[in-house]
């Protein structure tokens, strides 16, 4: 399984449900590159948040407890070994990036230069543990990395 996700140099993804920035450019072009036609999971506030629920053109996999209404629900993402999840992919939020670190294998991280007002953050500590930084990419706001595990 892979993760795509967008941090601040703190590893802050979000305020309030909500992304703490406004555009990361050529970041959200990326995310729909590679998550089209995928198997996309997530946590409830996560897809709460979503401008666009479900998000087209994926499967739309939403880890929660409660029935929400035109996409697949789990309990918890161990399931998904049932499933094909080698083109999966998680997009968010903290909670379910920081305690399924051990299903990934690898992160597609984009990084942005600047500090933000955060009250969820995903662990680089741990993903700069268990994790080898394969690729970088920089730009003006922001870099794009892969990194892949150990």
């Amino acid at each position: 399984m892979k993760l795509i996700v967008a941090c601040d140099p703190k590893g802050g993804i979000g305020l309030d449900g909500k992304l703490p920035w406004t555009n990361i450019q050529g970041d959200l072009p990326r995310f729909k590159a590679l998550t089209t036609g995928k198997v996309v999971i997530m946590g409830r506030n996560t897809y709460e948040s979503l401008p666009v629920k479900p998000l087209p053109n994926r499967i739309n996999v939403v880890v929660t407890s409660k029935i929400i209404e035109g996409v697949k629900t789990i309990p918890n993402i161990s399931i998904m070994d049932s499933i094909n999840y080698k083109d999966a992919w998680i997009i968010g939020g903290a909670k379910l990036v920081n305690t399924n670190w051990w299903c990934m294998d690898e992160i597609h991280l984009t990084k942005t230069f600047t500090e933000y007002t955060c009250d969820s953050h995903i662990d680089l500590i741990y993903l700069e543990k268990m994790f080898k930084l394969e690729s970088v990419e920089g730009f003006n706001d922001h870099v794009y990395q892969i990194w892949k595990r150990k």
